[in-house]
């Protein structure tokens, strides 16, 4: 479990249901357009075998979410007899149920009821076993084009992937919450059965701290902007480049402390952050986050590098071994790239990124919008150079 992280335990499992609930409909595995629930469900996962169910409902009433194991993928059914029952509770504006003691590997299918109305059921995992392949999905920067944004998660979400990572730049302005309730509701195909692992990004940011509430922050990663989440084979680290970071930090010590144990497991290391340290976009490289970082990165040999913020597509050629992303056109303004002599592929079109995940490797994919792969690139494994 990820240091310095709070496991949030007040929520019960009841014996029974409340009455006055409804029934649940029948939807779309991927979506339910028709649900009484004004935002959501959307999945955060709060700890290893938990993840949090988090919606919007006008009820008074507390709503309940309940879980069970499918027999097979497609099996829509809710089974007759004793289900997993979590009474949601209120959390600032919302509500919560957190699933717990999940099944890696499994298919876990969930519906909420409420006195208003229901949504599902819908299908997730929680994880994975090590030497298990999976897949996620990357992309940033969605904020103002919703059209484009709706198109890139109707993509998405018919490419079977296990979470999705955001680097950054989800709204337009951080501190609004129907800004926040758009986001939501447009990423609802994907996000009812795909957790997010979110980078906050500057225009995330708020006095409110809206992104804190919608990630439960507070619940789970300490009301930090960076974590780690593990996932099969792989370690990922999101860093918060809002943080003036040298070494000696916190943020510093605890990416270290995540990249030296994730090495000494033999995993894969990622890291995600909004800010890139190599891009040839408007924004161009970050420096100082680059030699925040760049130490860690050769040390304990991390394989990939996922940001935002330049709103176009580019890998890196490797340096030190290690492949630079920048995933950001996902919704705002695409923008003009033009390579650098670390730049292998640069793109100026919307598009996603997709990161199949194997023990020993990782192979890397750039999706346009009518379905074109316009990168590859196999990721072998980095040795790290060891501790300090």
């Amino acid at each position: 479990m990820p240091l310095l992280l709070a496991v949030f335990t007040g929520l019960a499992l009841p014996r029974c249901v409340p009455p006055g609930l409804v029934e649940a409909r029948t939807a779309d595995p991927r979506g339910n357009h028709g649900s009484a629930l004004s935002v959501g469900p959307y999945l955060v996962r709060t700890a290893p075998g938990e993840m949090a169910v988090v919606f919007k409902a006008a009820t008074a009433q507390p709503p309940v979410v309940e879980w069970w194991l499918p027999e097979r993928a497609d099996d829509r059914r809710v089974p007759q007899g004793a289900l997993n029952r979590v009474i949601a509770e209120e959390h600032v504006d919302q509500w919560v149920a957190i699933l717990k003691q999940l099944p890696l590997g499994r298919l876990i299918a969930y519906r909420v009821r409420s006195s208003v109305g229901a949504a599902g059921p819908f299908t997730f995992k929680a994880g994975v076993h090590r030497g298990t392949r999976f897949r996620f999905a990357a992309f940033g920067d969605t904020r103002t084009g919703h059209s484009v944004h709706r198109a890139v998660i109707d993509a998405v979400a018919k490419e079977r992937v296990d979470f999705l990572l955001h680097t950054g730049d989800m709204v337009e302005r951080g501190g609004l919450e129907s800004e926040w309730d758009l986001f939501f509701q447009i990423e609802r195909p994907l996000l009812v059965g795909t957790p997010i692992f979110p980078a906050i990004g500057n225009h995330d940011l708020s006095p409110r701290d809206i992104y804190g509430e919608v990630f439960l922050s507070d619940v789970w990663a300490d009301s930090l902007g960076y974590y780690y989440q593990d996932w099969g084979d792989l370690r990922l680290l999101v860093v918060d480049a809002g943080i003036e970071c040298r070494q000696g930090c916190t943020q510093s010590y605890f990416a270290r402390r995540a990249l030296a144990e994730g090495a000494a497991r033999g995993m894969l290391l990622a890291i995600s952050v909004h800010y890139p340290p190599y891009s040839s976009g408007a924004h161009g490289s970050y420096l100082s986050l680059r030699r925040a970082l760049d130490d860690l990165i050769r040390r304990y040999g991390v394989e990939l590098v996922l940001a935002g913020h330049d709103h176009n597509y580019e890998r890196t050629k490797p340096i030190h071994g290690t492949y630079y992303v920048v995933t950001a056109a996902a919704g705002a303004p695409v923008r003009p790239v033009h390579k650098q002599p670390f730049s292998a592929v640069v793109r100026t079109e919307a598009h996603y990124t997709l990161v199949d995940v194997e023990p020993t490797r990782m192979t890397l994919r750039a999706v346009n919008l009518q379905g074109d792969t316009f990168d590859e690139v196999v990721i072998l494994p980095v040795p790290p150079r060891g501790a300090p």
